[in-house]
């Protein structure tokens, strides 16, 4: 389907994902700056060892902001390495960023993360996604 026409189902009863194997991960240590870096440990190549990087940024006091604060805010980065055929690596990324004011509900936020959810993993999208479609 066309991502011009696609559609987003609002308050979902559940979205998961099912089938499949279990991708566990590991603390690299100590975070810092409210970072947590995870890998996977069944990596056994630390060339081509997946990574899960966790930000948590707290709202702090902001007097130009609409309501006196910035936004709370999560970014997430999953990394894969990739091995190329000319020997040479490169990286693979999904980077997901969710942001709200102090004001926002639970319910609120957990809209703007199954819409998120959605885009990410939906079939409407998936075009868009593997091969740069808008159309």
């Amino acid at each position: 389907m066309s991502l011009q026409n696609a559609g987003i189902v609002t308050a979902p009863s559940s979205i998961a994902a099912s089938g499949g194997s279990a991708l566990n991960f590991s603390s690299l240590g100590p975070s810092s700056n409210g970072a947590v870096v995870l890998y996977v440990a069944a990596d056994t190549d630390l060339r081509l060892r997946r990574t899960l990087k966790a930000i948590a940024k707290t709202p702090t006091v902001n007097v130009s902001a609409p309501n006196g604060f910035t936004q709370a805010r999560t970014q997430t980065l999953f990394s894969k390495p990739k091995l190329l055929a000319n020997g040479k690596i490169t990286v693979n990324t999904v980077r997901i960023e969710v942001s709200y004011d102090v004001e926002t509900t639970q319910t609120e936020i957990q809209e703007l993360l199954d819409v998120g959810a959605q885009i990410l993993c939906d079939s409407d999208f998936t075009s868009y996604h593997k091969a740069l479609s808008t159309t």
